[in-house]
């Protein structure tokens, strides 16, 4: 049997891509998958596909592309056969109606599946005669305007089964939508059995993914968390994802003073290396028609909290068991249901054992069985086919032929020391004998690392190998045949990462080896850090109302840390680079801090973009150290450390003069931002900017 998927784009991230590669990887052991994608707007999925699953993209918007079509006279001439009240209307066009159209009237699917309302409407009109018509719902009918279920209801009576993800969302469907020739009913979203080990749930981190708008609500998790620090002040938050929110909620942890504690992570592909990370994962949504993060916590085995929201928390959580509901809206309720977690260690790992076994319903397997049992009942395959010609002979496996793209996992251990495990292709150290990982930087002229893998399909890096500071590419190399071929990551488990420096002898230099999965293609690389002596920079406080920064940070190193330590303000750009010296004070015996008056370098200002390294000479006579963060698991930390940026009036001759001049003239007064940011190394840097 042939199964088609009509989707949006399957080159992006989000919960309906995710749950519909879920369901193909599946369907496709016994099937014929293909996902066709209306849009192609970047060259490599985020999400890794199945080779078994056919995709093809109709319209190529990729902006760089010489074939994008962006500007195709058809492509800016209005749809006429996609939902004028469809969120996505003016996306579509008339194009995008014809190479659907084009598609289907050459295809030989047996089941077509539509994946957004629009898109059903296409599965309507376009699919090919015989075919089994399929539309899914992965929003509610309560989220739809009601002008958008009128438009709908012409293709909803002409498709065979219109199927939601919840059973109460499937009601309200049969009980406000009369189509006695569609059959409307529930299958829930599919999560596979996640390919890194469930959380020990030991952290003191709290994490939450999904797309970044409104309707996840994640002001009200924020505003829970300031509660929550306010008394346990070593936890933090993590919040994965991207979307149209994201300036609005940097803007709200700034304005709580949260910046040290809530971390808006980015993107995360796959995520189940970041629940893993987490205690306790938290969902304060609005609205879920299903809610794929808290299934996806659960089988990573960490207990939720979550509003109980219509509809699917309800229908996933088993409120006190696996996890706690808790009203919409009311950040209080969120707040002591995390507290109740993080102070009772037995009751988290009770609800996170409970979490695992309750959303094992969730398998690919047992989804898809709902979904092939619906196919037979709709009769899809039953049209005699011709018999498929038999498959040709295999020619004989030949290494240097063959071909050879590997794919691994790789974990971070607590010790330090790295495991990769080659996942594709299947039995390939078997298949390539003498396999080895190497790693060789990506610049300079540091002696490439080299690992033999085992018949098991591992291979170890010992921890405090001599690894050069930089990023590192990992090789599968075959000797014999000469083949040496980029690794390409699935997942990678940064857990050891994290918590390196409880590992690591503050007195004594060290060695930081983070694995991660380098964008765009997926490559497997290492981030190395090698430090003798070594600043590390924690919390930075900022205070915008007396327009200054301050830095604390720990000492790491063979150095002493004198009682009045100094930071080093170095200009970018020069040889003989200006400084600026301004005095620190000693905390404990390897703690720093240091406050940073704001007017300083505005005063120094000499170009428009000017920048200021941080440097801390730990006592008198001592060589400067760098200041950085690197300890942890996060290996580019601009977008993720982000902190408030005091405003100042670019100092200026006859400034009273000009200010007099710019209020009659009503002109707006001319300001310069002092922000300080972590360079592409993880350096602390102070940038003096317009606003």
């Amino acid at each position: 049997m042939k199964i088609s998927f009509l989707i949006h784009t399957i080159y992006g991230i989000g919960g309906t891509i995710r749950t519909t590669l879920n369901l193909a990887e599946e369907l496709a052991d016994h099937h014929e998958v293909e996902i066709v994608s209306v849009f192609q707007h970047r060259d490599i999925p985020l999400f890794t596909i199945d080779p078994r699953i056919t995709v093809v993209p109709l319209l190529d918007t990729r902006p760089l592309a010489p074939t994008c079509e962006k500007e195709h006279p058809g492509h800016l001439t209005p749809a006429e056969f996609f939902p004028r009240n469809e969120a996505r209307f003016k996306e579509y066009s008339k194009l995008t109606d014809e190479r659907a159209r084009a598609h289907y009237a050459s295809s030989d699917a047996d089941v077509v599946i539509g994946t957004r309302p629009g898109l059903v409407a296409y599965v309507a009109q376009f699919s090919p005669k015989g075919a089994v018509l399929i539309g899914q719902e992965h929003m509610t009918h309560n989220h739809h305007k009601p002008a958008l279920r009128e438009e709908m209801r012409p293709h909803l009576d002409a498709i065979d089964a219109f199927v939601t993800v919840s059973e109460g969302d499937a009601a309200v469907w049969r009980e406000h939508m009369d189509l006695p020739g569609t059959r409307i009913l529930s299958i829930p979203n599919s999560v596979p059995e996640p390919t890194v080990t469930p959380s020990d749930l030991s952290g003191t981190t709290i994490v939450a993914a999904g797309r970044l708008d409104r309707g996840k609500q994640y002001d009200v998790l924020i505003r829970a968390f300031k509660k929550v620090v306010a008394v346990r002040p070593e936890w933090t938050l993590r919040i994965c994802g991207w979307g149209p929110d994201k300036e609005r909620l940097a803007a709200t942890v700034q304005k709580h003073g949260l910046n040290n504690s809530v971390h808006l992570m980015g993107p995360r592909s796959p995520i189940e290396p970041e629940w893993v990370k987490g205690a306790i994962a938290a969902s304060t949504s609005r609205h879920e028609s299903f809610g794929m993060t808290l299934v996806e916590a659960m089988r990573c085995g960490l207990p939720v909290v979550s509003t109980d929201c219509d509809y699917g928390p309800r229908e996933i959580i088993k409120d006190g068991e696996d996890g706690f509901l808790v009203p919409v809206g009311d950040a209080d309720a969120v707040a002591d249901a995390l507290l109740k977690l993080i102070d009772d260690k037995d009751l988290r790992h009770r609800m996170g054992a409970a979490a695992i076994t309750n959303s094992r319903r969730y398998d690919p397997s047992s989804v898809t069985k709902q979904y092939a049992d619906l196919f037979a009942e709709l009769g899809a395959g039953s049209t005699q086919r011709a018999t498929p010609a038999a498959p040709a002979a295999e020619a004989p496996f030949d290494p240097a032929t063959a071909p050879f793209i590997p794919m691994a996992d790789c974990v971070a251990h607590e010790d330090g020391s790295l495991t990769v495990t080659m996942v594709a292709p299947e039995a390939a150290v078997a298949k390539y004998e003498g396999l080895r990982l190497v790693c060789t930087p990506f610049e300079g002229d540091a002696q490439e690392r080299v690992y033999p893998f085992r018949a098991d399909g591992t291979a170890t890096i010992p921890a405090g190998e001599d690894f050069a500071e930089g990023n590192w590419m990992c090789h599968a190399d075959h000797p014999a045949s000469g083949r040496r071929v980029g690794i390409l990551a699935r997942a990678v488990d940064q857990r050891g990462s994290l918590r390196v420096a409880d590992r690591i002898d503050p007195s004594a230099g060290f060695r930081h080896l983070v694995p991660f999965r380098r964008a765009p293609k997926h490559h497997l690389v290492l981030r190395s850090w090698v430090r003798d002596v070594h600043a590390e920079a924690g919390n930075v406080d900022v205070s915008l109302r007396e327009r200054k920064l301050t830095v604390h940070g720990r000492l790491i190193g063979p150095a002493t840390l004198g009682e009045r330590p100094e930071l080093l303000l170095r200009r970018r750009g020069e040889r003989d680079a200006q400084e600026l010296v301004l005095p620190g004070t000693r905390r404990g015996e390897r703690g720093f801090e240091v406050t940073v008056p704001a007017a300083a370098v505005v005063a120094e200002r000499r170009t428009e973009k000017d920048a200021w390294d941080l440097w801390l000479r730990p006592a008198p006579g001592q060589e400067p150290v760098r200041v950085g963060r690197v300890l942890d698991d996060v290996v580019l930390k601009g977008g993720v450390f982000v902190y408030p940026e005091p405003l100042l009036q670019q100092p200026r001759p006859l400034l009273l003069v000009r200010r007099v001049l710019r209020k009659l003239l009503r002109r707006p007064q001319l300001l310069v931002r002092v922000k300080l940011a972590y360079d592409p190394d993880n350096g602390l840097v102070l940038h003096v900017l317009d606003k």
